[in-house]
């Protein structure tokens, strides 16, 4: 693949200690006591997840609709002028439960639900324990803090830590288990979004890349040039002085580990694949899932067996505008997730790799104008690798206002907790239960523990 080439990646200047940055803080004793308690290293399988996260606040009751007459028309009450028109939904081919259609400019979905190739997780969010509208209204249950505020509830999401003051995302938490039996440890957890809290925790932080690569040092990478050759060659004397100071000693080892992994890792990409699939144009979401494709790719070079992958899609937090903004956003969710599944068929990993969304909440069903406000509950999909297809998990929520299922505004309150959803996609993956009691410690509340929506 000619554009990732060396000279390409050589161009970004020092802010690569900051993005490549990674796994540069693991603790090796703490890495290696993960791995003890692991038995990935028997194991010769690939298995990835990626985290499609849709920053703002998705409206899921939006982009998934009750199509039955009742369903549907309790929904278009509460929309009101919002609502999606009937005539404006594709019937999905649920194998059992309701009657759902998935916006029209999210056709690509249709395909990849009725081909078994996606699922919907209904009415997901986050919760501490199980919790009934009674006794939310009467404060008897511990409840995620400031949960309609969008930077509260995307760390929460990320951390799924309760109540407790935390540092630890669930993604770095499980990776700590994973790096072990990685012959590139820095790989475990790679981020095409920067930093995030899901893969941020105390002691590890993910490798950061950009949709066009890594990113490197500037003005070191044309060997021929008479200005960049020299700077090049002091850059690397430098790094290979002694000091005495703890501190510089720490910074110049930090900067060895980082333009030795930029370098080895800009190397491996320029032997990866150009994919047939064609990538939808003028869409971050789908540049992001390429070079994750990529990565995937090159798993046996780099020696690889599991990782986890973040990735980022905003614009969510349609306030004003929904009735024009939506349609766009799900256009672009839907191709990009169209062509990262074809890219895995291409590859031969279709079966290897789960892709997921999240979110920082959903949408209320009343309406503030032409936009939604700041939800709760919400609904999720799961694609690929594992993924019990063309159904849909959990019973769909009334979309009545005054309805079972709603408090203040319209609020639905989850049926499923985010800490279930993330349990059953890192089983998946290969933790064992007692690892997940660690990665998630809010999962003792929950009598179910697996949602079913991995075969």
């Amino acid at each position: 693949m000619s554009e990732y080439n060396r000279r390409k990646f050589l161009k970004r200047g020092c802010q690569a200690i900051s993005t490549a940055g990674l796994a540069l803080g693991a603790n090796p004793m703490l890495t290696l006591a993960r791995a003890a308690e692991t038995d990935f290293a028997a194991s010769s399988d690939y298995r990835a997840l990626v985290c499609i996260f849709l920053q703002g606040g998705s409206d899921g009751f939006s982009l998934f609709v009750p199509t039955a007459s009742g369903e549907y028309q309790d929904y278009a009450n509460s929309r009101k002028a919002l609502a999606v028109d009937r005539s404006n939904l594709l019937d999905l081919s649920t194998q059992s439960g309701p009657q759902i259609g998935v916006h029209s400019a999210a056709a690509p979905l249709q395909s990849l639900f009725n081909d078994g190739k996606l699922s919907m997780l209904s009415n997901v969010g986050n919760l501490i324990e199980p919790t009934t509208i009674q006794q939310y209204k009467d404060k008897t249950v511990s409840l995620p803090a400031q949960l309609f505020s969008h930077s509260d509830q995307e760390i929460q999401w990320q951390q799924l830590q309760g109540q407790l003051s935390s540092r630890n995302g669930w993604g770095a938490l499980a990776s700590s288990y994973l790096q072990g039996q990685q012959q590139r440890d820095y790989l475990t957890s790679v981020s095409l979004s920067g930093s995030n809290y899901w893969q941020s925790s105390e002691t590890l932080r993910p490798l950061s890349i950009q949709s066009e690569g890594v990113i490197d040092y500037a003005g070191m990478g044309d060997l021929s040039s008479d200005w960049q050759a020299p700077r090049r060659e002091i850059f690397t004397q430098l790094l290979r002085q002694k000091h005495s100071h703890v501190l510089t000693s720490a910074y110049t080892d930090l900067q060895q580990r980082a333009y030795s992994i930029t370098t080895d890792l800009g190397d491996a990409l320029t032997a990866a694949p150009n994919f047939i699939a064609s990538k939808p144009l003028e869409n971050e979401l789908a540049d992001q899932l390429e070079m994750v494709a990529q990565l995937i790719s090159l798993r046996e070079t780099l020696g690889m067996t599991r990782q986890i992958f973040f990735v980022r899609m905003k614009g969510w937090d349609v306030h004003d505008s929904q009735s024009r903004d939506l349609p766009g956003l799900f256009t672009q969710l839907a191709e990009s997730m169209q062509f990262f599944q074809t890219t895995m068929e291409e590859i031969g990993l279709a079966e290897s790799v789960m892709a997921f969304t999240a979110s920082d909440f959903g949408r209320t069903l009343s309406g503030n104008g032409d936009g939604t406000d700041h939800g709760w509950g919400n609904h999720h999909m799961i694609m690929g690798g594992g993924v019990a297809g063309s159904e849909i998990y959990g019973s769909i929520p009334r979309m009545s206002l005054d309805g079972p299922d709603s408090v203040r505004n319209g609020r639905v309150v989850p049926a499923w907790s985010a800490t279930q959803y993330s349990a059953t996609l890192l089983r998946w993956l290969g933790l064992s239960d007692e690892m997940l009691d660690q990665v998630l410690p809010d999962l003792v509340n929950f009598e179910q523990r697996d949602l079913g929506f991995v075969v």
